[in-house]
């Protein structure tokens, strides 16, 4: 070991040296210092949504205007010539009037006279006939249309009763206004039903005509004779 020492501390010094001499000349590598980046923490600006405009509506365009009307203008009224007043006629004297008759004052003796008596039928030899009225009708005409309207009720043939036979009785009843008939009642009998409600029969059935217009009364009382005498 101690002969290999020298050799080495030989060597070393001559690498020594030759580093001394020849270390100028070695291309020496340049080192750079590390570069250093500086980075920076930025938020990401959010992302701008454009929004269209809705689209533009159309404007409605006025109505043309009508054209008004002309104005009517009323007809001119032309004014009527008038007539050249005529000249007034002279006022005739006014004739006063003569004075009238005076009235014929009637004699009260007179007007009894002409009073109307209550009417008496005449009774026929056969048939039904007026015997009278209650009250004072002088309207012979109504009194003989109801006998004939009566008359054409009555049926005392077909019952039985022979034309040799005589037989007799009397009804009374009331005519209202409209020709009505009520409170027929048997006021003579015949002695025969069958012969007295043949006679009520007659009158219940039979249609009469309204009373006059001129009788004043609301009703006329009636009694009707109904006669069967034996022919000649």
């Amino acid at each position: 070991m101690s002969r290999g020492l020298p050799w080495s501390v030989v060597l070393h010094v001559a690498v020594l040296v030759l580093v001394a001499l020849f270390g100028n000349q070695v291309n020496r590598q340049v080192v750079q210092p590390p570069r250093t980046l500086n980075f920076r923490m930025v938020r990401p600006e959010p992302e701008r949504v454009v929004t269209e405009p809705p689209p533009r509506q159309a404007e409605p365009q006025p109505e043309p205007s009508r054209p008004e009307p002309d104005p009517v203008l009323p007809p001119k009224q032309v004014p009527d010539k008038q007539p050249d007043p005529k000249p007034e006629p002279k006022p005739e004297p006014v004739r006063e009037p003569d004075p009238p008759a005076p009235d014929p004052v009637p004699d009260d003796d007179g007007a009894r006279d002409h009073e109307p008596e209550p009417a008496q039928a005449t009774p026929t030899l056969s048939g039904p006939a007026v015997a009278g009225t209650d009250t004072n009708f002088p309207f012979a005409w109504y009194l003989a249309q109801i006998e004939a309207k009566i008359a054409r009720n009555w049926k005392p043939r077909q019952l039985g009763f022979a034309e040799r036979s005589r037989i007799s009785c009397a009804v009374h009843f009331v005519i209202a206004r409209n020709g009505a008939v009520s409170q027929v009642t048997l006021v003579r009998n015949s002695g025969v039903g069958v012969y007295d409600r043949e006679a009520l029969r007659a009158v219940q059935t039979a249609r009469l005509m309204p009373l006059p217009p001129q009788y004043g009364a609301a009703t006329l009382g009636v009694t009707f004779s109904f006669n069967l005498e034996p022919r000649s």
